[in-house]
């Protein structure tokens, strides 16, 4: 489209042609123009031009609950939340989500996947837990377990306190450890106590309970001492002994010899009243 002027010389002629081409060819057809607009001038059209380029460059943008109506003259900000996710707009036209290298989630965590999922070297994959560096997963605070515990290997406790402990089998190993328990220890087969003493050897000492024909208690007494064995020799005190608890039948025909009387003073011989009726004075007297 040229620019079209009338010169002060032209002609009317001149005027009418240079009109009947602008309208013609300038502006074009009439007939062609879209009924949609309803405007009768060419500033009006523009205007109502400009009113519906204007309102096709607004758009909604919503989180699903919450809609914000974003206009040709507003700009959209995609903001970052410390420790949540980071947010970096960047040419051409792009922007990227990321998540920083400490996160924190404020609620719950779920991960649905079947895979394995890592927290540095810890992997969790099903119904599983263990390291990936490591054969020890240290835990450092108190342990609850309100199920049963399944140990198929060697659990090694530095402390213990549990209702019951029920053992089918695997190593139950408290190193040098105290256990304390407010209810009973179960041993199944081997039916026993494996006890290693002060030295790390070959040599351990087994604790077994005969087979139970019925419920049987047997107490520990509150003192510090040993325990006698059948096969203990030379470990009866006379302080172990009460006064007056050996009986005749418990003493053997010869059970007091010339070894026993050697240093005897008296030795006295009552009836059954208990008189003395016989006096002997031994080597001592």
């Amino acid at each position: 489209m040229a620019a079209r002027t009338i010169a002060t010389t032209d002609t009317l002629e001149t005027f009418r042609t240079e009109f009947n081409a602008l309208s013609e060819n300038d502006f074009g057809d009439l007939a062609t123009l879209d009924s949609g607009i309803t405007a009768t001038s060419v500033v009006g059209a523009v205007n109502e031009l400009y009113t519906s380029i204007a309102g096709s460059l607004a758009f909604d943008i919503t989180d699903g609950s919450n809609t914000q109506t974003v206009t040709n003259t507003q700009t959209i900000t995609f903001a970052s939340t410390a420790n949540q996710i980071n947010a970096i707009v960047s040419a051409t036209d792009t922007v990227t989500f990321s998540l920083p290298n400490d996160v924190t989630i404020a609620g719950n965590f779920n991960a649905s996947g079947t895979g394995a999922h890592s927290l540095g070297t810890i992997q969790v994959s099903g119904n599983t837990i263990n390291s990936t560096n490591s054969s020890l997963i240290t835990i450092n605070d108190s342990l609850t377990v309100n199920n049963d515990l399944d140990v198929n290997g060697t659990m090694t406790i530095s402390s213990l306190t549990v209702d019951n402990i029920s053992s089918s089998g695997s190593t139950v190993d408290f190193g040098s450890s105290n256990i304390e328990t407010t209810g009973y220890i179960y041993t199944s087969n081997p039916s026993g106590f494996v006890l290693e003493g002060s030295t790390s050897d070959g040599f351990e000492t087994l604790i077994v309970a005969q087979d139970p024909t019925a419920d049987r208690t047997i107490t520990l007494p509150n003192e510090t001492g040993t325990v006698i064995t059948t096969a203990s020799s030379g470990v009866v005190t006379g302080t172990m002994i009460a006064a007056d608890t050996v009986g005749e039948a418990n003493m053997a025909n010869d059970a007091i010899g010339q070894d026993q009387l050697k240093n005897l003073v008296t030795l006295q011989i009552l009836n059954s009243s208990g008189t003395v009726v016989k006096t002997i004075y031994g080597a001592g007297a």
